[in-house]
């Protein structure tokens, strides 16, 4: 920018980079049969549309996967803590630990009493 005597700056615009002239040249449209020849796109080049693939407002790419039904029976679980086996009693080894020592308390109970 350079000086001037006004408010504002002086400013000079300098071209930079390629300068294109362009002209239109062709005032007529070709013959439809040429015309048709010149549009055609190739069988191979076109892009056929996949099944099961969408794409939602954002662009991202969406797409249904189908399986087969699961049976959930035959299926392997993870065992849960809870689920122990249990003793010959009918009881786990943790609710035996406990009436046993609830057992001793009430005897020791009676036994001062």
């Amino acid at each position: 920018m350079k000086k001037s005597g006004a408010d504002s700056p002086y400013v000079e615009l300098v071209e930079i980079g390629v300068s294109l002239d362009l002209k239109l040249r062709r005032t007529q449209l070709a013959p439809p049969d040429i015309r048709k020849k010149a549009l055609k796109i190739p069988y191979a080049a076109k892009i056929g549309k996949t099944k099961n693939i969408t794409h939602d407002m954002a662009g991202t790419k969406l797409a249904t996967v189908h399986m087969t039904k699961q049976n959930i029976a035959e299926m392997p679980q993870s065992k849960m803590k809870g689920s122990k086996r249990k003793d010959d009693g009918g009881e786990s080894k943790v609710k035996k630990a406990k009436t046993e020592s609830s057992e001793v308390v009430e005897e020791q109970a009676m036994d001062t009493s």
